[in-house]
């Protein structure tokens, strides 16, 4: 699904905290190994400690994470599980969430025939404490495709966990009630709230197509060279994203697993490639924290990453925010060289960029939807057109796009090139 999820979202956090009191902390110095301690907390920590702020500006009790023993989806019901770490359209930098297919599942339309097909669930204790109704997408490349209205939804599980489920097609009268949404007319009401929820409980309903899962907790840090780039009133999630399959108990563990299509660890995906001195992770054009209100429209159109496929990480992708006139991933002629391997001190890196797909272990090519056993990708001999790489700090990028032309028109470098840096 190329639907973009978190634009409004972001435009409606930051006028948000505006309203509230306090600030929402620095997400920190991150660490080379994440912290996990505190994965098996126990869940009654959120019942105690004195009132204090969250990731979101929430008001929240305790801190501290634990194994969810529930899933939002019944297992039984679950066709398919797409890990983190997808690129794709104007996901240009790895999603920092899972696909969830249900059962019945045929394709990436929005718009299913029934949309209360499946329950949802909380997966744990907390309080809902924010909801977004998306009633269009925010692309307008997709604007004009079918569509039907859907929900973000957020739980605080304490001050520093959180579980987001994004797509759901129906929510509770009882929670949306509950809901304070600011400009409820809008095409993208966005609204705040406390409503407690206990695990398992149902919050909500969707029909026969994917929607979005992930976990935050706020005691483990990613490997971004510069967390700046989202924490603060951007994305603050996106440093503390972990992998579901660390935060769930057996046997709801091995039950998931056997539908992840995900084959290695972490079977959760990965999101963070960013690589000190190399060109491997995510790179940014014009970035300037101090004008989030100016980038965040669009804001994918400025971004470039150079990672490994979330499926058959084997694989270099390619990930433009611009080319050609829209975002678009690619992978590698020769699946060569290496960016991990790429410094300063190897000058211009001339990349070929071709079409990629997926194939089950009988080389069958994947439908994208159904589980399938042994997916692997495999490179066409498309020739999609060239980009050109040249590490000139260790955290500064010369970068030029040439779309849809024969590799052996590109030499070199011309006055058109961009400087991206991290």
């Amino acid at each position: 699904m190329g639907i973009k999820k978190r634009e409004v979202f972001i435009v409606c956090f930051i006028a948000a905290l505006i309203l509230l009191i306090g600030c929402q902390p620095d997400s920190g110095k991150y660490q080379n190994e994440q912290n996990r301690d505190s994965i098996n907390a126990p869940q009654e920590s959120f019942q105690s400690g004195a009132k204090q702020r969250g990731l979101f500006g929430e008001e929240c009790e305790g801190s501290g994470s634990f194994k969810f023993k529930t899933f939002p989806l019944d297992a039984e019901d679950v066709e398919a599980i797409i890990p983190m770490g997808r690129v794709q359209d104007s996901h240009v930098t790895p999603t920092d969430h899972q696909y969830i297919h249900p059962k019945g599942i045929k394709s990436g339309s929005m718009v299913t025939d029934n949309p209360e097909q499946y329950e949802i669930r909380a997966p744990a204790d907390g309080y809902i404490i924010s909801v977004e109704l998306f009633r269009e997408p925010i692309e307008e490349a997709y604007k004009n495709q079918e569509y039907s209205d859907n929900y973000l939804v957020i739980i605080g599980h304490s001050c520093t966990f959180y579980s987001e489920m994004i797509h759901i097609d129906t929510l509770k009268p009882e929670i949306l009630s509950q809901i304070s949404f600011q400009s409820p007319d809008s095409q993208h009401p966005f609204g705040r709230g406390r409503v407690p929820v206990k695990e398992g409980e149902v919050i909500g309903t969707v029909g026969a197509r994917s929607f979005d899962f992930f976990i935050t907790d706020t005691e483990v840090d990613l490997n971004y060279i510069d967390p700046g780039h989202y924490s603060g009133n951007f994305q603050p999630w996106k440093t503390h994203v972990v992998d579901t399959f660390d935060y769930l108990e057996e046997p709801l563990r091995s039950q998931l697993l056997k539908k992840d299509i995900r084959k290695v660890e972490p079977y959760g995906g990965k999101i963070d490639f960013d690589a000190e001195g190399r060109l491997s992770g995510n790179w940014y054009l014009d970035w300037n924290p101090e004008k989030v209100e100016e980038i965040i429209r669009e804001y994918w159109t400025k971004e470039l990453s150079i990672v490994y496929d979330h499926i058959d990480p084997s694989q270099i992708r390619i990930s433009l925010g611009e080319f050609g006139g829209y975002p678009r991933a690619h992978g590698v002629a020769g699946n060569a060289p290496d960016p991990a391997e790429i410094g300063v001190e190897d000058g211009m890196i001339k990349y070929e960029l071709v079409r990629f797909d997926y194939y089950d272990k009988d080389g069958n090519k994947w439908d994208a939807f159904s589980y399938a056993e042994g997916i692997h990708a495999k490179n066409s001999e498309e020739a999609q057109g060239v980009v050109l790489l040249e590490m000139i700090e260790p955290r500064k990028l010369k970068v030029e796009v040439f779309p849809y032309v024969n590799p052996s028109e590109v030499t070199g470098f011309t006055e058109d090139a961009l400087i991206y840096e991290r």
